[in-house]
């Protein structure tokens, strides 16, 4: 399973608030500040893990839609707990002023979508790990959100006055958030599709380059004289000849990458690199059988004459 499925997913791939969107109603109404936030991200992970976990208990063979319903009651029962020891640690103002955005945390999707297309088909330490990379992805987004709309907004972080040229009132608002949330999703997105596309591009490199090194087949020659280029030497099988005779290309590079190109290209088109050692000696026997041998001619024509 772990194979098919990378545990750490929810952390940026599939983030909740910045890559999947399916949790944003409470960050962007309600993360203005950054005591919000966490309270926010408190019950969302206090609920969420407890749930989950008691959840797995639930036999499979009952049916769905009433599986679905006992995984909310249950998120409803863990969310008491989870609202009281919120109200102690952040302060029942943090709590009141978060209104009924934290009691919509006991049906998100992370509860009653995820568990039955993810973290139920997974073994239960793979389980685990998995939904704690989901819980720490949404609690980092929506923790940066209210820093980020709190000090832009009022100059503060966590009601403490910090120095700032301007702010911007209307990122308290949910219009604001909304515009915060999509600049942010779109700047996250942009990154990670920006280093998804270089490590599949150096991993390819890298994959190439060490099977031309492991066949012995990738070979720099030709000569260092001043005003000549460096020839990288690429031997191709003939398909139609026999497998000791080769066809030499010389060809011409400026970088490493379009040297990877050329030899991607061949090696694509299903052709048999031979070796330069095997190469080299099948041209120079072509050489030397193609020229004529003047001391045998003679010899012959001296005993044609001889038997005439």
């Amino acid at each position: 399973m772990e194979n098919r499925i990378n545990l750490k997913d929810g952390l940026i791939k599939q983030n909740m608030v910045f890559m999947s969107g399916m949790l944003i109603a409470p960050v962007i109404a309600c993360a203005t500040t950054l005591m919000k936030s966490l309270a926010i991200c408190f019950v969302f992970s206090f609920v969420s893990v407890a749930a989950i976990l008691i959840c797995r208990l639930i036999p499979r063979a009952i049916v769905y839609t009433i599986r679905v319903t006992l995984y909310t009651i249950i998120a409803a029962v863990c969310y008491i707990p989870a609202s009281l020891l919120a109200g102690l640690i952040f302060g029942e103002t943090v709590v009141r002023a978060a209104g009924v955005y934290l009691p919509i945390l006991i049906t998100n999707s992370l509860i009653l979508s995820k568990t039955e297309t993810r973290f139920y088909v997974e073994p239960v330490h793979h389980m685990v790990r998995d939904v704690f990379w989901f819980v720490i992805g949404f609690d980092a987004a929506c923790a940066a959100t209210g820093l980020f709309r709190e000090f832009l907004a009022s100059g503060r972080i966590a009601g403490a006055e910090v120095p700032i040229l301007f702010t911007i009132p209307a990122l308290e608002t949910t219009f604001g958030g909304f515009l915060f949330v999509g600049i942010g999703a779109g700047l996250f997105r942009g990154v990670y599709n920006y280093r998804k596309a270089h490590a599949a591009a150096a991993e390819d490199e890298d994959s190439l380059a060490e099977y031309a090194e492991d066949v012995g087949e990738f070979l720099v020659g030709g000569h260092h004289s001043k005003g000549e280029r460096e020839k990288i030497r690429i031997y191709k099988a003939a398909v139609k000849r026999a497998q000791n005779e080769n066809d030499l290309l010389e060809m011409e590079f400026l970088s490493n990458r379009d040297v990877l190109a050329a030899f991607e290209a061949i090696v694509s088109e299903g052709q048999e690199l031979g070796s330069e050692s095997q190469t080299e000696d099948t041209a120079d026997t072509d050489a030397e059988g193609s020229q004529p041998d003047e001391s045998s001619g003679v010899e012959d024509a001296e005993n044609t004459e001889g038997i005439t």
